[in-house]
């Protein structure tokens, strides 16, 4: 199966400056839609490495439109609006995982950093993300503090994790085609992804308190 960025020249650039950037990675940069606050756009960092760049944008952009396929309701996954033309080239909008307030939401690495999570409700949190990839079949291929945010609720017991990066496959490839097509062979993958990750992420005690 071939898989491709549609063509989106054809629409006006918009302009990302740096006062609307919101994220960096070693791939890609995340910048507030200037024209819709609550949704975020992925464009390549690398100019000289464009393709490789774009990888995990692709395998987003397919994925999540493979799950709303599927009616797998987006509970803790971001959703995925399509491509735009920016003045870096093509750049997918996501939804922007926010507070309350408007801003964006912390990262579960800046929540655990700032003690705005306590043990019992991360340990609640992450048993309802793995329930929820494991009913749904769901492939979370990176584990990681900073690929999760958190999401607010009217209480601490309403928050939730939300997948906004490290889920589908890591590339385009022959196994991201399997991972849509086997669903068995998703949950796999995410169990063992997860059991092998969580040991580098969460201490003894939370390991010892989430069932499996």
């Amino acid at each position: 199966m071939k898989y491709f960025i549609p063509e989106v020249s054809d629409q006006a650039a918009l302009r990302l400056d740096d006062s609307l950037r919101i994220g960096r990675g070693n791939k890609r940069d995340c910048f507030v839609h200037p024209g819709d606050a609550g949704q975020c756009i992925k464009v390549a960092r690398h100019q000289d490495r464009w393709e490789e760049c774009q990888e995990q944008s692709i395998v987003e952009w397919f994925y999540l439109n493979h799950l709303k396929k599927r009616q797998v309701p987006l509970t803790h996954i971001v959703d995925c609006y399509g491509w735009v033309n920016t003045h870096q080239g093509a750049g997918l909008a996501m939804e922007r995982v926010q507070e309350d307030c408007g801003g964006s939401a912390l990262t579960l690495r800046e929540a655990l950093h700032k003690e705005q999570v306590s043990r019992d409700q991360l340990v609640r949190m992450l048993a309802e993300l793995k329930k929820w990839a494991t009913k749904y079949a769901v492939v979370v291929s990176d584990l990681n503090t900073d690929n999760l945010m958190v999401r607010p609720g009217d209480d601490e017991s309403d928050a939730s994790l939300v997948l906004v990066d490290g889920f589908g496959s890591r590339k385009p490839d022959w196994k991201f085609t399997l991972y849509q097509r086997c669903l068995s062979f998703s949950r796999i993958k995410t169990q063992r992804q997860w059991k092998r990750q969580e040991v580098t992420l969460f201490d003894d005690t939370i390991r010892a308190n989430i069932a499996y």
